[in-house]
């Protein structure tokens, strides 16, 4: 592995006082024109070693690659004039792993513009933001704009998506209670949206802050401490509040999309009924993965067979039953084989309900729709299944390439 060796080279380079210009020169070839990735990294190193201002641009363009990202930064921070300026230009190109590496790095910005985009624009809702969130918030300064007397609606919004990444529990773990000014932070940043008036896109910031304060790992910290209690008290009201509920079932009405699914996602955490505007989407857009998803992920029984039936009737199941391959079925040709495996691999939890679904799958070409087929029917008691099921699970078996889920299918049909 380079990143094994690379400090030792370094050191055996810095050891011999070979002339700059000769190492930058030589840099600059291997990071231009280096045809093996360590080729490249090589470049970078000696570019850290004896680079100059008139190197930032190759450096930040190799640095939003996440292959060259750790290097590109680290060589940046020790070559540049300004490190935390040329760091900054990197951030605000880069987007997910190489944007945590730079923006991690940034921990001794002071200039005003970079701790203004911090709050702003750094985290754009990438499952990654939560990596880099509290650098962001301490350098940022999070509660201190939050405490302004007024405040623009970019900032605003942005130091919501700030406080999303700080309080993800479904991250690599909720960095808020490790920010010395959350409680301020939080404060304010229920002041400014109070005042403003919900929208759907601060209500989900609200939603994924009270998710964490109400989570086990935020539990201790409100048992211990009045001021966090308090807090918590004001999201979870504001939340159940019927301005709130009002901006959701607005949401589910819109003909936009994006507006759509946001205010689903939001109706799945206050316990707001939205299969009924996710069934009507369906119904014009049956192609639409996150709608399906929204349907059919813990739907209650009583709902069960609405979306079923919905599912056999929009979907060409009789177009997917391509018959097997040993294709996984990743990629955007597979889209509405994605559709099918997205219920289907629920079906186990929901026997009787949905056997065309399982039949179009265990004849489809992605051997993961056909294995989530075989999974449902494992879930499902044998007199929930219908007349001739073994034998089609049989032929299924038959002509199945891959021969783990075919001893596999085999030995469920000898349950059947």
């Amino acid at each position: 592995m380079w990143r094994d060796h690379a400090r030792t080279l370094e050191a055996t380079l810095r050891e011999r006082s070979l002339p700059f210009d000769r190492v930058r020169q030589l840099g600059r070839w291997f990071a231009t024109r280096g045809e093996h990735a360590n080729a490249v990294r090589f470049g970078i190193l000696l570019l850290g070693m004896a680079g100059t201002d008139d190197d930032s641009e190759i450096l930040t363009t190799l640095g939003t690659f996440w292959a060259f990202s750790t290097e590109a930064c680290e060589a940046l921070l020790s070559s540049q004039a300004d490190p935390c300026r040329a760091l900054f230009e990197l951030a605000r190109q880069a987007e997910g792993w190489a944007r945590v590496d730079a923006v991690r790095r940034l921990g001794g910005a002071s200039d005003p513009g970079i701790r203004d985009w911090l709050i702003r624009e750094s985290c754009t809702g990438d499952v990654l933001d939560s990596y880099f969130a509290l650098t962001a918030a301490k350098v940022g300064g999070l509660a201190d704009a939050l405490s302004r007397e007024s405040l623009d609606e970019e900032t605003l919004d942005g130091a919501g998506r700030l406080l999303e990444a700080l309080t993800d529990v479904d991250g690599p773990g909720p960095e808020l209670a490790s920010y010395d000014d959350a409680v301020c932070a939080l404060k304010g940043y229920l002041r400014h949206a109070t005042a403003r008036g919900i929208t759907l896109r601060r209500l989900w910031s609200l939603l994924s802050i009270n998710r964490f304060l109400n989570d086990s790992r935020a539990s201790a910290i409100c048992r211990e401490h009045h001021e966090w209690q308090r807090v918590r008290h004001r999201f979870t009201e504001l939340i159940a509040g019927p301005a709130s509920r009002d901006v959701v079932i607005s949401g589910l009405a819109d003909d936009e999309p994006n507006t759509l699914r946001l205010a689903a996602w939001a109706a799945r955490l206050m316990n707001v009924p939205a299969r009924p505007a996710l069934l009507r989407r369906a119904e014009s857009q049956p192609y639409d993965s996150t709608i399906w998803f929204l349907l059919i992920d813990g739907c209650p029984s009583k709902d069960i067979s609405t979306v079923v039936e919905a599912a056999e009737r929009l979907l060409p199941l009789q177009g997917l039953r391509t018959g097997p391959t040993t294709e996984l079925g990743l990629g955007t040709k597979y889209e509405v084989d994605g559709i099918l495996d997205i219920i289907v691999s629920r079906l186990d939890e929901h026997p009787g309900h949905g056997w065309p679904l399982i039949e179009a799958a265990l004849n489809n070409r992605t051997s993961r729709n056909r294995r989530m087929a075989l999974r449902a029917l494992r879930g499902w008691p044998a007199d929930f299944l219908p007349p001739g099921a073994r034998q089609i699970l049989l032929a299924a078996a038959a002509r199945e390439p891959v021969p783990e889920l075919r001893s596999e299918m085999t030995q469920e049909a000898g349950r059947l």
